[in-house]
């Protein structure tokens, strides 16, 4: 079987606006569970018991050029979102040629980036939450 991928067949999009301006590397897209789905338990004698973590939240991080347009747009999601809590969007992630998405109905900022100045340019990373992801897969 073969085949090809390119990061210019991924679209990400938070709320209505299209993330644009990404950094250059092997992981500036990155959506992930907050827990794992299970913890355990050993016993005394090596017995182990599992339990379900009920927490379906997942961490989505997006590492931006510094002088990506979208670092505007987020930031002002960001600073509606502490004036009026209404900062709670949508986050969808397509590969339109593998025919993946991730969809996460209510994603919202929870950490801006540190920002780092110097003779070249610095990827800014922002993080979302969101409060569970679905996976679709054609």
């Amino acid at each position: 079987m073969f085949g090809s991928y390119s990061f210019k067949n991924i679209n990400a999009i938070f709320g209505i606006h299209e993330i644009e301006g990404w950094a250059d590397g092997d992981d500036c897209l990155i959506i992930e569970e907050a827990q794992d789905r299970f913890t355990k338990t050993i016993g005394a004698k090596g017995e182990v018991i599992r339990s379900q973590n009920n927490d379906k939240s997942v961490i989505i991080k997006l590492k931006l050029l510094q002088s990506s347009a979208t670092i505007a747009v987020l930031n002002g999601i960001k600073i509606l979102d502490d004036e009026t809590g209404t900062g709670v969007l949508p986050f969808i992630y397509t590969d339109t040629v593998a025919g993946e998405s991730y969809i996460v109905k209510n994603a919202w900022i929870s950490k801006t980036p540190v920002v780092t100045r110097g003779r070249n340019q610095n990827n800014m990373e922002w993080v979302l939450h969101g409060d569970s992801s679905q996976y679709l897969k054609d």
